[in-house]
């Protein structure tokens, strides 16, 4: 083996270390955010959580802030996934975008994303910044499924940016409602929200041919 290598060989066993350790912290990081909210959660119980040292946590994040905004980032994407493989998988565009709308939700409902994302998030984060990181994710698909909406004939051509902002302060109104209940409360905060998103979906839905 020639010393090139065997120096690749070990870079890429450092790379792959250092990888898995900044997973880890962001494993950690998540489920303690979660759990006791951001203000509570100490770097030191993110380190132990991790099993790595708060050195080697600084070596990946200047702080807590910053490891927050990168789970709510790696949260996002993954939620951002959810939602479009629910809207590709449905038979019709406007059945996918209820099933975006369903994934959306039921990830609101879940006890990591909602309250890492829609509670502390404004709380962890200045609330301009908050607001950026929804315009990147949960804005852009609502102006994705709009225009495949209005592409598709299933609502009238509106405004997109107009009718974008409206329904994603809409769904984003039901969101905070479904994060911010607490125990059986949040089945019946669901249920609610939905209801009440979907009645005002089909308000806007063009009538169907009988």
């Amino acid at each position: 083996m020639t010393i090139l290598a065997v120096v690749t060989e070990v870079k890429s066993r450092r790379q792959e270390y250092s990888a898995a350790t900044r997973e880890a912290l962001l494993d950690s990081a998540t489920g303690l955010f979660a759990e006791r909210g951001y203000a509570r959660t100490s770097l030191e119980e993110i380190a132990a959580g991790a099993r790595v040292t708060k050195g080697a946590l600084y070596g990946h994040f200047a702080g807590k802030q910053a490891l927050f905004r990168a789970a709510l980032e790696r949260l996002e994407e993954s939620t951002t996934h959810d939602v479009l493989r629910a809207v590709e998988a449905a038979a019709t565009p406007w059945d996918g975008a209820l099933a975006g709308l369903d994934a959306f939700l039921l990830a609101c409902r879940d006890t990591t994303y909602g309250r890492v994302v829609m509670r502390e998030g404004p709380v962890a984060l200045p609330y301009a910044e908050w607001c950026a990181a929804e315009e990147l994710h949960s804005y852009k698909l609502v102006v994705g499924l709009v225009r495949m909406l209005i592409d598709a004939g299933e609502i009238d051509p509106l405004p997109l940016e107009a009718a974008a902002r409206i329904v994603h302060a809409v769904v984003g109104a039901a969101a905070m409602l479904i994060a911010g209940a607490e125990g059986a409360d949040q089945q019946r905060a669901f249920d609610d929200a939905r209801a009440v998103v979907l009645r005002l979906a089909e308000g806007i839905r063009r009538p169907r041919a009988v």
